[in-house]
């Protein structure tokens, strides 16, 4: 054959191998992008902590008490590290009564910065612990000098795009922030629902109290792992308890938010055996399925962070 003859046939062979490698390639990045496959885990872990002003010095040993233990949770329990971990104010440290109270403009410039520092495959975990209310317009977080609206946070947030997002709103009304803040993608706890919910909760105790337990406990799925919804659903049973312990008419019904329609849904509280999924009480919204699939990144087992993609990518 001329040697013009096998250069050619040479060069198609190239350009065959090529094409044939650019489609594994191809098929490779579909794959990976199936519905129902967890996406891959977050490169980083960010949570930020706000604690609102307390009201008097009962409530502040409260709320130090409380920030203090999901700092230790986040830092020691699971995998967010410490400088990636922001308490705000941060009291950790110094004495509280030094430390000036967080203000609406700590938490925007915040927010803001972490925004432009977070990238796509991160995580960010958002916890409130405080007093809140709701004036028929506008549910508000208090704090020193004016206090920030449901607006004003979704706002803040609106720029966020990291991959996994979660907030806890452990304070009383908070239950009127879930619509502002709600988007596909985004799982929101609130400690009440969104009505006439002003009392102080229990939600954030009972928070720091399952934050205690030893994962076997709560994985009730015994797929070697626990979920938001199942946590969530530990969570709802413990304030449950407490308002039964006391013989109280429970003043607060916790809501969870995942499928982006800014309507929550209140799990039933009831226990569940080994094997169950944990479920809302109202599965027509299916809210869930994201966290669900969203896992507490919790040393002790080794698990990491997983989630789907999308909402479009939930489970039905």
């Amino acid at each position: 054959m001329p040697a013009h003859a096998l250069f050619t046939k040479s060069l198609l062979a190239s350009i065959c191998g090529c094409l044939y490698g650019l489609a594994c390639l191809a098929d490779s990045g579909r794959a990976a992008d199936e519905p129902g496959q967890p996406a891959v885990a977050p490169q980083r872990c960010w949570a930020v902590i706000f604690q609102g002003l307390p009201g008097d010095a009962d409530h502040a040993r409260k709320f130090q008490a409380v920030t203090d233990e999901l700092q230790a949770w986040l830092t020691e329990s699971l995998e967010f590290p410490e400088e990636q971990v922001l308490r705000l104010p941060d009291t950790s440290t110094t004495d509280a009564e030094q430390t000036p109270p967080l203000t609406a403009d700590v938490m925007r410039s915040t927010l803001e910065s972490l925004t432009a520092k977070l990238q796509a495959e991160d995580a960010l975990w958002i916890f409130t612990v405080g007093h809140g209310s709701h004036d028929g317009k506008r549910a508000w977080f208090h704090v020193a000098g004016r206090d920030p609206s449901d607006v004003d946070f979704a706002g803040w947030m609106a720029g966020v795009r990291c991959r996994e997002q979660v907030l806890w709103l452990t304070h009383s009304s908070s239950g009127w922030m879930v619509k502002p803040l709600s988007r596909p993608g985004r799982i929101i706890i609130a400690a009440t629902a969104a009505d006439d919910e002003p009392n102080e909760t229990e939600f954030p105790h009972a928070l720091v109290s399952i934050t205690r337990r030893q994962p076997v406990e709560l994985d009730v799925s015994g797929d070697g792992r626990v979920s938001v919804t199942e946590f969530y659903t530990a969570v709802v049973a413990e304030v449950e308890r407490r308002y039964k312990k006391d013989n109280r008419l429970a003043t607060e019904h916790a809501q969870l938010d995942d499928n982006g329609d800014g309507i929550g849904s209140e799990t039933t509280g009831e226990p569940l055996e080994t094997g169950d999924e944990p479920r809302p009480a109202n599965s027509s919204r299916r809210d869930g399925g994201l966290a669900r699939l969203t896992w507490i990144p919790d040393r002790r087992i080794g698990t990491q962070h997983q989630t789907l993609k999308t909402e479009a990518e939930v489970e039905p």
